[in-house]
């Protein structure tokens, strides 16, 4: 076998072998702070704060994750219990230092809600609107193949309250279609040709 089909091969199947990687994730409930090591969901994490109502600003700084709208509230409002912490009061606005592709939150509102990510030029690149009358209860998401550094989750007007909790960030891209994989598949073929047509 010559070297450019042996190229050919090893590319498309660590191409295909990264796509059997599950996609990473970070998880924020809200109850918690990264702590010394930066990282969310280890043993060292802080408790958040017993307040009523305290601003989200740089709490989830050490994560890539900061905020320049949004507060959080405990209260027994989302879920019944009254240690619960979650955001509302303040609608979030937020900057990613680390991107992600993916993001999403329950929400809990009386409200429209709309979750829109943008790229690092402030351009959209996804949007989701739960709107279900005569129920509170949803899933805002959305995901990307362009990394998301900006993330808004807003009502249709400034004085509506949005209540939202327990927010997933992708940080990994999302797993191509059968059908990239086939366009992967004849572009890199054709390379090949072109490649052996040219060495002869």
């Amino acid at each position: 076998m010559n070297k450019v089909w042996r190229i050919v091969i090893a590319l498309f199947v660590s191409v295909l072998c990264s796509a059997g990687a599950g996609a990473a994730s970070i998880t924020i409930d809200f109850e918690h702070l990264p702590g010394a090591d930066g990282v969310l969901g280890t043993a060292d994490d802080v408790p958040t704060a017993d307040t009523f109502i305290d601003t989200l600003d740089e709490k989830y700084a050490a994560i890539g994750l900061h905020f320049s709208q949004g507060s959080l509230m405990q209260f027994a409002f989302f879920d019944g219990n009254p240690l619960n912490h979650f955001i509302s009061s303040t609608n979030p606005i937020a900057t990613l230092s680390v991107p992600v592709y993916g993001i999403s939150i329950n929400t809990r509102s009386s409200w429209k809600a709309t979750l829109t990510g943008y790229d690092a030029q402030g351009h959209v690149l996804a949007m989701d609107v739960l709107d279900t009358p005569g129920s509170f209860d949803g899933r805002l998401s959305i995901s990307s193949n362009v990394p998301i550094y900006r993330f808004s989750i807003l009502p249709p007007a400034s004085n509506e309250i949005l209540n939202l909790d327990n927010m997933v960030l992708t940080t990994t891209a999302p797993v191509p279609e059968p059908s990239q994989y086939a366009m992967l598949l004849a572009g890199v073929l054709l390379t090949a040709g072109w490649a052996r047509r040219r060495s002869r």
